[in-house]
């Protein structure tokens, strides 16, 4: 009977059905083993599961804009800017030809036509400017000429000229200035117009400028009441054995009066006190230059006379 038992529970663990039974009472595949891999076979009793959701298709990337595709319009208008631009450019400088040659033929009011229509064409060369400011210069407007100069110097930083140009507005403003007699400013501007570009041309101008200038100071300064009030300043130094003294009271004399022999002479003594002989000659010859007739007997060449002498 337990025999007859045994066979039939052994019968039963034979039954595939039995064996699915107690494998879902116990939560797991006991005929996993008998399945092979990657086998899609659902265990009895098991419920299946749905699949994972498959990633959504990504969208194509939106067009890139081509760089060399614009619109046929735009194109169209910046081509026309640049046909706008090479027109005027052209136009300017058939004007700035036609000015220059007006000028050569020293047809300053025609010039001048050209020179302006030109930058109001084209106000991008500022040598259009410099060339007007040299028509005005030419005509004798110096005032003119200095306006126009000054612009093309304020329109030159602007567009960021040539510092050469700009050199070159100076130095006609410098020049303007010179012949105004304004020579202060003139040596302004040449300084200026060096600053920027220097040029032999300009240094010259600025060293005569300069010269003028000086000369112009010490005509100035000449007066002949001061230059005696002065000479007698330095008698009295003179005698009183301050030779130092009368050596500068002399020199306020000569520069009162350079056309008095009188104070190279009583300076030329002075000099020679001091020991000072090639000084005290060099006042001599001038005191003859100045006046032939002052003499070979004055003090002053017979103290130096003497002082060779010994």
């Amino acid at each position: 009977m337990r025999l007859t038992d045994c066979k039939h529970r052994s019968g039963l663990l034979q039954d595939p059905r039995m064996i699915d039974a107690l494998g879902a009472l116990m939560g797991i595949d006991i005929q996993a083993h008998e399945r092979p891999e990657g086998s899609d076979d659902i265990p009895t009793g098991a419920s299946p599961s749905s699949p994972p959701p498959k990633p959504a298709a990504s969208s194509p990337p939106p067009p890139q804009p081509s760089s060399s595709s614009a619109p046929a319009t735009e194109d169209v208008e910046m081509e026309e800017v640049d046909e706008e631009e090479a027109k005027a450019k052209k136009e300017a400088l058939e004007l700035k030809k036609t000015g220059g040659e007006a000028y050569k033929k020293r047809e300053f009011d025609e010039a001048i036509k050209a020179f302006e229509k030109a930058w109001d064409v084209w106000p991008k060369d500022i040598t259009f400017l410099t060339n007007l400011g040299a028509a005005y210069f030419e005509k004798g407007d110096y005032d003119k000429a200095i306006e126009i100069c000054e612009k093309a110097v304020d329109e030159g930083r602007s567009i960021r000229a040539d510092y050469k140009l700009v050199a070159k507005a100076y130095g006609r403003i410098g020049s303007a200035y010179q012949k105004k007699n304004d020579l202060p400013s003139a040596i302004k501007f040449f300084e200026k117009s060096l600053t920027e570009h220097r040029t032999p041309d300009i240094l010259n101008k600025l060293r005569e400028a300069e010269k003028m200038k000086a000369e112009v100071e010490r005509q100035a300064y000449i007066d002949p009441e001061k230059s005696a009030i002065a000479r007698e300043e330095g008698n009295t130094q003179f005698k009183a054995g301050d030779f130092a003294g009368s050596v500068k009271s002399y020199t306020e004399a000569i520069k009162r009066d350079p056309a008095d022999p009188r104070s190279y002479n009583n300076r030329a003594a002075a000099y020679t006190k001091l020991a000072a002989l090639p000084e005290a000659l060099k006042d001599v010859d001038k005191a003859i230059e100045v006046d032939p007739s002052f003499g070979i007997h004055s003090q002053g060449q017979c103290l130096v006379v003497d002082a060779r002498a010994h």
